[in-house]
Parts: structure tokens; sequence; C-alpha cells
């Protein structure tokens, strides 16, 4: 139990860090793209999943129990895998250069638990230079963002686990660059009922300082996020196995806000309506404090996930994102199959449509397990 007493001791003193994050849009948004095909077709909710290399994105504690090795019986196995989404095609020409990628490994050390670690790439693409016409000079580069992440997770009781994720981050704004640096913190908890095994995980992630280009007073805070969620084992045969997968996210990065701000902002906007917003309802419509977990400011995410023997599955999932109303009902889900050949997965994902050109996004993430 000592690992646990430490872990919950990290916690109690990078929390208050969250709680007053302070007022101001997030930055290094390359923390907020997740991964890996299978999470996006189950509609991005996998807080709960574990035993996959990619869930060390989602909440740490997923790595601690690691699949039998396929080549060593009775051991448990080490992961590698690779996520990839070209986002060109949506924006057209415009589009050309902006892609999201990582790379993603895992390795069990016995009753030591498992490390981890995750390199995060994002491409802007490319900017046209003029001059004084509209005659492109040349194309420069917007730079690339990454993000890399080491984790550790290890089973602190039969039912529980625990992991922690420490990650350095680079961002790029043209010419400027900026770095930080946060922790991630999860556990999940297999609940005793045999019948219908259920695990349930929470993790918060990006704890830790803003991010800067230019002047450090201005510094964005990082998207720093609260995760719950559960994974459900509806039915498991010989051959067939139906998992259900819910989840919740809350955006803990604005827990207080500036009284003076908040004051000069109340009185500009009244001076043009005739319905007075209260200080109440303006920080309630920001989601500031305890408000941040007010259901019209939380991420809503499901899935339903049926693997036919250890050979195919297929997903589907729905995710909601507070403050983004899609046109359509069906841009709320997501589709995606997965193919297990000895020691190699591939998951691909359908969905949903993305850009001006509103097409939808094929993602594809390769596993291997040896």
């Amino acid at each position: 139990m000592t690992k646990f007493f430490v872990l919950l001791l990290s916690l109690a003193t990078l929390f208050p860090a969250t709680l007053w994050a302070g007022p101001g849009r997030t930055g290094a948004q390359i923390l907020n793209l997740g991964g890996g095909a299978r999470a996006r077709a189950l509609g991005d909710a996998f807080s709960a999943i574990s035993g996959d290399v990619t869930t060390s994105l989602w909440n740490p504690s997923g790595i601690a129990q690691m699949p039998e090795s396929k080549i060593r019986s009775g051991q448990t196995a080490a992961q590698a895998s690779m996520f990839y989404t070209d986002y060109s095609a949506p924006f057209g020409e415009a589009g050309e250069g902006l892609y999201y990628t990582f790379l993603s490994g895992a390795m069990p050390l016995g009753d030591m638990g498992t490390i981890g670690a995750t390199l995060q790439l994002q491409g802007q693409g490319t900017i046209a230079v003029t001059t004084d016409s509209p005659d492109v000079v040349r194309e420069e580069s917007l730079g690339t963002n990454w993000a890399l992440t080491f984790s550790y997770a290890d089973r602190i009781t039969e039912h529980l686990a625990a992991g922690i994720s420490g990650k350095m981050i680079r961002m790029v704004l043209g010419r400027e660059s900026g770095s930080s640096y946060a922790v991630d913190m999860g556990m999940q908890y297999l609940l005793p009922f045999e019948m219908m095994p259920i695990t349930v995980g929470a993790a918060i992630q990006n704890v830790g300082p803003g991010i800067s280009f230019i002047d450090e007073n201005q510094a964005d805070p990082l998207p720093r996020l609260l995760r719950l969620g559960t994974s459900i084992s509806l039915f498991r045969a010989k051959n067939h196995h139906i998992r259900f997968v819910s989840g919740i996210t809350g955006y803990i990065d604005k827990l207080a806000e500036n009284e003076e701000e908040l004051t000069a902002d109340l009185e500009r906007l009244n001076a043009e309506r005739e319905d007075k917003l209260t200080r109440e309802q303006l920080l309630s419509d920001r989601g500031v404090g305890i408000r941040a977990f007010e259901w019209r400011h939380l991420q809503k995410n499901l899935g339903l996930e049926y693997w036919l023997g250890n050979l195919l599955a297929l997903r589907v999932g729905y995710k909601a994102e507070p403050g983004i109303n899609l046109p359509d009902l069906t841009d709320y889900f997501t589709y995606g199959i997965g193919i297990q050949v000895y020691l190699f997965n591939l998951d691909l994902t359908y969905g949903p449509r993305f850009g001006p050109s509103r097409e939808r996004l094929i993602e594809a993430t390769g596993v291997v397990v040896f």
C-alpha cells in the first residue's frame, strides 16, 4: 500500500494548482487531441479501459494490466503503437501539412508495475508569405508542436490500479515558441460484480504551469481535465464479448475568476442589456468554479464494442462537446473496426465530419503486442 499513499500525496500536493488555475483561454491544444482509433470509435470514452497502450493518453492507470504475451504464455505483454490522422483533406489546399500522430509504447516490469512513453506530434502546415503584392514570395512552415509523456502504473490491490504521467510540452507559434510541463494522475477500480464486471476510472490531466510565447505574465493555462468513466462487460462467452463504455469530462482550467475583471465584464455586458446578468449567471455561463461541472459544460462520451473471438471488433461511439452544436445528429457518432492478426492489431475509425468541406476523417492505429 506504500505506492498508493505516495500517489495520494502527489495528488493532494498538485490538486490545488488545478483549483486556482485562473482565468484565460487554454493553450497547448495538442493535449486535447487524445488519440487512438479505438478510443475515437468509442466516442473517446476511454478513461476506464485497461490493457491498451493508448490508455496512457486518457488515464495512466490503464497500462497497469497488460494482456498476456502471445509469445511467452503466462507473461504479460509489451505493446507499441502508432496513430495517424491527416487533416489536409477536409481543408483542401489550406490544410497542406496539417496532421496529428503519436508513437506509444508500454513495457511490464513484473511486480514493479508498468512503464510507458508517448510522443505526440502536431503538424501545423504552412502559410504563404507575401509582400506588397498578392504574389507569394515563399511558403513558410508554421512548425510542429510536440508533447513527450512518460508513464508509470501498477496494481495497488487486486481490484485497484493507479498511474501517474509526467509530460514535457513544446508549442510553436510562427517564429515564437513556448514550453511547459504537466502531470496526469489516474485510478481504476474493478467493482466486485462477477456476473457483470464493471470498472470505474478517474483521471486528472495536464496539471502544470501555463505556457507562454512572449510574456510570462500572459501565459495560457494548460487544458486541465477531470475524466470520469465506466467500462461494463455486458456479455462474455467463448467467442463473443460486448463492452459498453461511458464517460464525462470536466474542463477545470478555470475554477477561479479575477474579481476585478469579472466586475468590469459584468458592467460592460449589462450596459447593453435590458435583462441584467447577475454575477452568478455570468459565472455559470463561463463554467467557473464548481459550475464547470454543470451538465451543459461537460463533454459526454458513450461507446459500444463487440469482439468476435480475438479476430474482429466492431465499434460505435457518441461524443458531445460543450458549446459545439453540430448540424446533423450523425455528426456526433463515430464508427470503427479492429482486426487482430497474431501480434498485430489494426484499428480504423470513420467520422465525424470535419473542416470547411465537411469531409469525414479516417483515422488508423497500428498496435504490436509481443
